[in-house]
């Protein structure tokens, strides 16, 4: 299989030279390309179009997410992982509603970095879980507690809770001794009994009914 080919936009040469050292053992992902601000990003996108963009949030010419949601409208398929030094819930927030695939922020070990690069790149979303809990318990206080009693199964409150830590589907196969594709399956009746659209809603609203800690 071929690997992901990777763009990193970071204004810090050290954090680039950084990450292309952390990814190096993994032959799974390439960095074919780097920027150092908000055009350069955005050219190296329409110029290289990688599988994945590594995208810091703090760049010289332009705010990263500003950068990350045009990234969006004029590349849809280019799933973007967002690099920060913030690990505050706002800014987490932020960059989910912008369109982020993923957030990490810039102490994640390489094991975390290569995870977020690989879900995004699958089409699945990876919040390093550090961040994940403050994040999915501000989205609790936005929205409504089910009105009617929900009856989660035991493996399905299971699923969700390894969601709340931030673990990709194929993780939480691993954890459970189940396929990736059965994981899917619970996520769906938990979606479908909570009236949720996806994960995030989801274990928010799980949260706020107090189905799962």
């Amino acid at each position: 299989m071929a690997a992901i080919r990777l763009l990193v936009a970071d204004d810090h040469v050290v954090v680039r030279e950084g990450l292309r050292w952390m990814l190096s053992t993994d032959t799974d992902v390439e960095i074919v390309g780097e920027a150092d601000s908000a055009a350069s990003a955005l050219e190296a996108v329409a110029e290289l179009m990688p599988d994945v963009v590594l995208l810091d949030v703090h760049l010289p010419d332009r705010s990263g997410l500003e950068v990350l949601t045009e990234m969006r409208e004029r590349f849809p398929d280019v799933p973007v992982v967002v690099l920060s030094m913030a690990d505050e819930p706002a800014y987490v927030e932020e960059a989910v509603r912008a369109g982020a695939a993923g957030y990490l922020v810039k102490n994640a070990p390489s094991s975390e970095l290569l995870l977020a690069i690989k879900a995004a790149h699958s089409g699945q979303a990876y919040i390093q879980p550090d961040v994940t809990r403050p994040l999915l318990m501000r989205f609790a206080a936005e929205v409504r507690t089910p009105g009617r009693a929900v009856a989660l199964s035991p493996r399905e409150r299971e699923v969700l809770h390894h969601v709340a830590e931030g673990l990709a589907d194929k993780q939480i196969g691993v954890a459970l001794g189940i396929s990736e594709s059965t994981v899917k399956g619970y996520l769906r009746q938990a979606y479908d009994k909570l009236g949720a659209s996806d994960r995030a809603q989801a274990v928010a609203i799980a949260i706020r009914g107090r189905l799962i800690e």
